[in-house]
């Protein structure tokens, strides 16, 4: 049995080609299981994050609610003042301080707000 050069030259070619695809082939394979890996743990993690900012967002909402109620109440008072034809005058009655005093109050008395930021944690 008598080889010519061209077919081991052939036969070498195509296992090496061979080799190449399923070199290739198991790389992707190997890429691909990572890349899975690491989705899998991105989705955990926001999972995670989620369920963690939960109750601060409850906390937020109902906060918000709150304040809400107080500045309807107080931007329907500023309107008032505001609607009056004497409102360029620059000075200060106890109406308008009180008016000032209440917004002051209201933002400082609205709980919720005051957290600690999650990127602490």
């Amino acid at each position: 049995m008598t080889f010519n050069l061209r077919t081991i030259l052939m036969s070498t070619v195509l296992v090496m080609l061979l080799a190449g695809g399923y070199g290739k082939l198991r790389y992707r394979n190997g890429w691909y299981a990572h890349a899975d890996h690491i989705n899998v743990l991105a989705a955990e993690k926001k999972l995670k994050a989620e369920k963690d900012i939960q109750p601060v967002e409850k906390k937020g909402a109902q906060a918000s609610e709150e304040g809400r109620v107080i500045y309807k109440t107080i931007t329907r008072d500023v309107v008032k003042y505001v609607q009056n034809p004497n409102r360029t005058v620059c000075q200060f009655d106890d109406e308008s301080v009180r008016l000032r005093q209440r917004a002051i109050d209201a933002a400082n008395s609205i709980s919720g707000f005051d957290a600690d930021p999650l990127q602490g944690k």
